[in-house]
């Protein structure tokens, strides 16, 4: 639960961090294909876990300033929203039209059909 302590979390940090630096647009490039599958499915692992790390350098730096034993409960907190993230992600790749597709579509229009509703 302690994501953030020692030298391999932060080396982990780290490598992930230029992990999804490379990731990303090769994701974006691959996509719509099936080879985009796989790039979702490494950035959907990804990108809950970086964000588990630095969540837990933010609990340690301001959950003492509101209470000590705050500590705890919100690393659990984040532990469970981390696998509820992770899940959902796994699901969305398998299932669904993918990370890179769904995000894609932010960008996208309506289609034509819909937009005369």
């Amino acid at each position: 639960m302690n994501a953030d302590s020692g030298k391999m979390a932060t080396a982990g940090f780290h490598k992930i961090n230029m992990l999804l630096l490379g990731l990303t647009p090769v994701a974006f490039a691959l996509s719509p294909s099936p080879f985009a599958m796989p790039v979702d499915i490494a950035l959907g692992l990804a990108l809950p876990i970086h964000a588990h790390i630095g969540m837990n350098y933010v609990i340690t730096d301001y959950a003492p300033k509101i209470s000590k034993g705050i500590v705890g409960p919100c690393r659990i907190a984040m532990l469970g929203l981390t696998a509820f993230t992770v899940l959902g992600l796994l699901k969305l790749n398998t299932t669904g039209e993918g990370l890179t597709e769904t995000v894609k579509k932010l960008w996208r229009g309506l289609p034509k059909e819909e937009k005369k509703k």
